[in-house]
C-alpha cells in the first residue's frame, strides 16, 4: 500500500478524493472496491469500526456516510494523526459523529467495541484475522467487510477469504458479497 501525499487538501472530502485517486493510480482499478461495500452496507447502520486505519482512506469513506459513531483501531495511528486526524475531528464535530480512536493491537481486549459494521484491513495474516474474528465477531451486529481477500502480499491467495468462510459457517453468518478483482474484498452479514 502506498503512503499518499497531500498537497492543497483542506477538507475531509478533498482528502478522500485525493487518497482514492492516488491508491487507484498506484494499485489499479478496483483496489478501492471495498469503499463501495462500505457505502452500500453502512446505509442502515449507526456505528462503524475498522481494524487497520493506516492513513484513513476507508475511515474517511465511512465518515462521509455520517453514521452516529465511528471507532478506528490501529497499532500505530502515526500516519492517521499526521494528516487526516484534524480534518476528521472537524468533520465529525460538525456532523455530530462520535469519533473514537484506539491505538492498540486489533487482537487486544482494549480494541473491543460493539458496532453495526466492522471493516478488517489490518495485519494480513490468516491467524491474526482468525483472532480478530474470534474477539470481535460477537460484537458486530450486522456486517463484516474484509479487504485483500483475493490477493495477499502481491500474489493470488485466498487464505483470508478461507478464514472468513470458516468463521461464517461456524457462527451462522452469510457471505453477502465477494469481489475478486484486484486484491478483492468479502462482506459477511448476519
Amino acid at each position: 500500500m502506498i503512503n499518499a501525499e497531500f498537497n492543497n487538501v483542506n477538507t475531509l472530502e478533498e482528502f478522500y478524493s485525493e487518497i482514492v485517486r492516488q491508491q487507484t493510480e498506484s494499485h489499479g482499478e478496483h483496489y478501492c472496491g471495498h469503499h463501495n461495500a462500505i457505502r452500500k452496507y453502512i446505509k442502515n447502520c449507526n456505528s462503524y469500526m475498522e481494524l487497520g486505519t493506516h492513513q484513513g482512506a476507508t475511515a474517511a469513506c465511512a465518515m462521509l456516510c455520517k453514521p452516529e459513531r465511528i471507532t478506528l483501531v490501529d497499532i500505530s495511528m502515526k500516519k492517521f494523526n499526521s494528516f487526516l486526524r484534524p480534518l476528521a475531528e472537524e468533520y465529525c464535530d460538525k456532523n455530530d459523529i462520535h469519533l473514537g480512536i484506539k491505538e492498540c493491537d486489533s487482537t487486544s481486549l482494549g480494541s473491543i467495541n460493539n458496532t453495526d459494521i466492522l471493516l478488517i484491513d489490518s495485519l494480513h495474516h490468516p491467524a491474526h484475522m482468525k483472532k480478530e474474528l474470534d474477539l470481535h465477531g460477537g460484537n458486530v451486529n450486522n456486517y463484516i467487510i474484509a479487504h485483500d481477500t483475493s490477493i495477499l502480499h502481491g500474489k493470488p491467495n485466498e487464505a483470508l477469504f478461507n478464514v472468513l468462510y470458516d468463521f461464517s459457517i461456524s457462527n451462522n453468518w452469510k457471505i453477502l458479497d465477494r469481489e475478486t478483482r484486484n486484491v478483492g474484498y468479502t462482506v459477511l452479514g448476519k
